[in-house]
């Protein structure tokens, strides 16, 4: 059973948390209020009490929403576990119950208002967190087999993920946590990877991987030599990059990219014909299930 009362206080501690405002907040204000950084304060004061909430939600979205290492910060007192729906729900509603105030500052220093902590700030955190996010059970066991004990939380939280929620995909996961071990090879990165690769690629089961592997690395060496001028081609890479271009990143750090994809997915292959050994009994079932 998840601490409850643990995630309710540390929830509570985040959220009353000062904060300081993002300039794409500050920004928003401004261009949909016409409130202008000195009049910040005037516009908690006039403003934000009349807002509807999803006004609260377009506003501040980009202040409450958490990232990977927030959301990690919570596996520890989740565990194994999730929160169920009525459990989340009470959680939110003990949130509302606390009145929580926080305290936000301008970008520049010169603002600090008070306010109340909005149900949408609530919301919007908690629902992203993903608390009732599930790991499946199959995985968990692989973790504690497999994973170095230091990481296992960062795992723990990738496998959550919508993509090993299928029991296709978990044997791919599975499969390649074990052949980390038995090549004295994991790492956090090549886990992370291995999730946003799944995600994109989508493959249908773990027979399919070497030549999807095969596929990126020959893709990110073709598009390495057309760089110039042009960014990323390669979708995964866009997928990756969503919002930057060549305007922020060199043509020596896109091609840097690349070669760390083409590096990862090398990596994932040599891993991959280890597989056979490492987990012949995944292997088995994986190839009964095509046949079946």
């Amino acid at each position: 059973m998840p601490n409850t009362h643990l995630l309710f206080e540390m929830l509570q501690n985040d959220l009353s948390a000062p904060r300081i405002l993002l300039e794409q907040v500050v920004s928003y204000i401004n261009d949909h209020y016409n409130y202008a950084g000195p009049e910040l304060a005037r516009f908690f004061e006039e403003k934000f009490p009349t807002l509807e909430d999803y006004e609260v939600d377009l506003t501040f979205s980009p202040q409450y929403t958490p990232a990977e290492h927030h959301r990690l910060e919570y596996i520890p007192a989740l565990g194994a576990k999730h929160l169920s729906p009525s459990d989340l729900g009470l959680l939110k509603r003990r949130l509302y119950d606390a009145q929580m105030d926080t305290i936000l500052k301008s970008p520049d220093g010169r603002t600090e208002v008070r306010v109340p902590v909005h149900e949408t700030f609530i919301d919007r955190y908690v629902n992203l967190l993903r608390l009732d996010q599930k790991l499946p059970e199959a995985l968990h066991q692989e973790i504690l087999a497999n994973v170095p004990q230091e990481s296992h939380n960062e795992v723990n939280l990738l496998g959550r993920e919508d993509t090993w929620q299928s029991e296709a995909r978990q044997q791919i996961l599975a499969a390649f946590l074990r052949a980390f071990k038995h090549r004295n090879g994991f790492s956090t990165v090549k886990v992370s990877f291995l999730t946003n690769f799944v995600r994109t690629y989508r493959p249908a089961n773990l027979f399919d991987l070497e030549r999807q592997l095969d596929s990126l690395i020959e893709s990110c060496q073709v598009d390495k030599e057309n760089v110039a001028g042009r960014g990323f081609h390669d979708e995964y890479l866009k997928a990756l990059n969503v919002g930057n271009n060549l305007t922020q990143l060199s043509e020596r750090d896109v091609w840097a990219h690349y070669d760390h994809m083409i590096d990862l997915a090398g990596q994932l292959k040599a891993d991959w014909a280890e597989i056979e050994a490492a987990a012949p009994d995944i292997v088995e079932k994986a190839r009964g299930q095509l046949t079946a």
